[in-house]
């Protein structure tokens, strides 16, 4: 079993070296107030179940996976959503600067 932790204690220390802390000089929305709540009710709605202690909540590591990847999964749809929006904008634009070409000889 310490192989099995060891390899996870490589893997953290890995990924901490190729990221560094991305949430360090973050400065929190409210937007990500709501997004914190609405992952807390997809984590109920998945049955994972928690800990209150204090002020503090806590969630077991399948927990934490599933809203990972959530996170993931809503930003793939936003990213997906931006790029039709773009490319919508766009063809408009194309379209306009089109009708609009001035064929002056």
């Amino acid at each position: 079993m310490s192989d099995v932790l060891e390899i996870i204690k490589n893997l953290e220390t890995r990924l901490l070296k190729t990221y560094g802390n991305p949430l360090a000089k973050y400065k929190k929305t409210q937007d990500d107030v709501h997004m914190t709540y609405y992952v807390g009710r997809l984590m109920k709605e998945q049955g994972h179940k928690y800990i209150i202690l204090g002020p503090e909540t806590y969630y077991s590591e399948s927990a934490m996976h599933d809203a990972f990847l959530a996170g993931q999964l809503i930003s793939k749809a936003d990213r997906k959503q931006m790029r039709k929006d773009l490319i919508e904008e766009l063809k408009e634009e194309m379209s306009y600067a089109i009708k609009n070409i001035d064929l002056e000889f």
